[in-house]
C-alpha cells in the first residue's frame, strides 16, 4: 500500500516498507514520523512523490487505487542470469512493491510476506555465519492477495524474463 494525503502544509505517505523507500524519500527531504503516519513531505515535493510510488509500487498513492484489488497468481520462471529476481543475497525478495519473502529474528527463520501464499514450491534458504542466500526456484507458484488492479501492467514490467502472472479465479 502507498497512500499520499495533504493537510495542514505538508503531504504524508503511508506506504508498506520496501528497501528503497528510505533512500528516495531522504532525496526530497522526508521525515519518518512513525509507523502510524508515516512519511512527511514539503507540499512542492507531492509529484515527485507521487512519481516515486509509482517506480516502487506501482500506483500513483491515490487511495482509490487500493479499493480495486484482486488475487494474482505468479509463476516462477527465472531467466535473467545477470540480474535475477527470485535469488538475493542478504536481501528480501520483493516483486511489484510487496514482500514476497525474507528472513527475519536471529535465527534467520524464513518468513512469507503479508498477503502472499506459495502454491506451488517453496523458497530456499541457506544461512552462514551471518549472512544468507535466499532463493524461490523456478516452477514456483505464489499467490499475491489484495493487489491494486492500477498496478497490473507494473507487475508484468517487474516479471519480465522472470516470469508471469494471471488473476486468480475466485
Amino acid at each position: 500500500m502507498a497512500v499520499i494525503t495533504a493537510s495542514e502544509g505538508r503531504i504524508t505517505l503511508k506506504a508498506d516498507f520496501h528497501p528503497e523507500l528510505a533512500i528516495q524519500a531522504r532525496r526530497y527531504r522526508g521525515r519518518f514520523l512513525g509507523k502510524e503516519i508515516g512519511w512527511s513531505f514539503l507540499p512542492e515535493h507531492e509529484q515527485a512523490i507521487r512519481q516515486l510510488c509509482q517506480t516502487l509500487y506501482g500506483v500513483d498513492g491515490t487511495p482509490d487505487a487500493w479499493h480495486n484489488c484482486c488475487t494474482v497468481q505468479v509463476e516462477v520462471d527465472e531467466q535473467d542470469i545477470r540480474a535475477p529476481l527470485w535469488r538475493q543475497f542478504n536481501a528480501g525478495i520483493y516483486l511489484g512493491g510487496r514482500h514476497v519473502v525474507g528472513v527475519f529474528g536471529p535465527r534467520q527463520a524464513v518468513r512469507t510476506g503479508r498477503g502472499i501464499k506459495f502454491l506451488r514450491g517453496q523458497p530456499h534458504c541457506a544461512t552462514r555465519i551471518g549472512a544468507y542466500h535466499m532463493e524461490v526456484p523456478t516452477g514456483s507458484v505464489l499467490e499475491i492477495r489484495k493487489y491494486p488492479r492500477a498496478a497490473l501492467a507494473f507487475l508484468g514490467r517487474c516479471l519480465d524474463g522472470h516470469g508471469s502472472w494471471r488473476i486468480a479465479q475466485s
